[in-house]
């Protein structure tokens, strides 16, 4: 079994190297597991996943690569976690409004782009949004304005369970299956379990493979 994993930059986990693979449609991608190929399609939000000309043109990427996929392949998504980071608190501060409602406007949106790549007949995953890690990352990493982190790391990790939550419930509503771990990489002292995780403190390093693999056993036909 294959599983094509498709989305912003935390689809180089499945690389099976924590070195950065360089986006869709280099050619230089470097795939080390067999059951695993990698499609990093640039920092895409969930939100804007169903909106055609974005400034990403996450859209576009995701179905021109889709029609290269083979029938009935099996699709992991993995969108969500620059949402989560950077702009569902903001937006709640911004519109003055809770950031469950919030967090049902992106679901909302991306879940419609799941069912309709369901439509095409492929067999969906969907990846949840791993855990944020402490605040003061934005002093130690150099990224656009609109990547950085907003919000204390609770805050940040609420809404993450309350994006996780909703979106696990419309995945298993519509039989498409929802890789949970959030849990495994969290203290519980609800810190960040951190030695999972890259040098940058935002991507999961390979050390984490052995807790993904777990989860995936649950999806029929799956072996690692």
């Amino acid at each position: 079994m294959i599983i094509h994993c498709i989305g912003d930059s935390h689809t180089n986990f499945f690389c099976g190297s924590d070195e950065m693979q360089p986006e869709w449609p280099d050619n230089g991608i470097k795939n080390r597991h067999p059951f695993f190929r990698s499609y990093r399609i640039g920092p895409v939000l969930a939100y804007n996943l169903c909106r055609y000309n974005s400034s990403t043109r996450g859209r576009e990427k995701l179905f021109e690569l889709l029609g290269q996929l083979p029938e009935k392949s099996n699709i992991m998504l993995c969108f969500g976690e620059i949402d989560c980071r950077a702009h569902i608190v903001l937006q709640s501060e911004k519109q003055g409004r809770p950031t469950k409602e919030i967090v049902k406007d992106v679901v909302d949106r991306y879940f419609s782009v799941l069912q309709e790549v369901q439509a095409m007949g492929l067999n969906i995953l969907v990846w949840n949004v791993i855990p944020s890690a402490p605040t003061d990352i934005n002093s130690r990493i150099n990224v656009p304005q609109q990547y950085l982190f907003h919000g204390t790391c609770a805050e940040r990790n609420a809404v993450t369970i309350q994006f996780n939550t909703y979106l696990k419930k419309l995945a298993k509503a519509n039989d498409m299956f929802f890789i949970d771990f959030f849990d495994k990489f969290m203290n519980e002292d609800k810190s960040v379990k951190l030695q999972y995780y890259c040098k940058d403190d935002i991507h999961l390093s390979q050390d984490a493979m052995p807790i993904v693999l777990d989860a995936l056993k649950k999806f029929p036909g799956f072996e690692a």
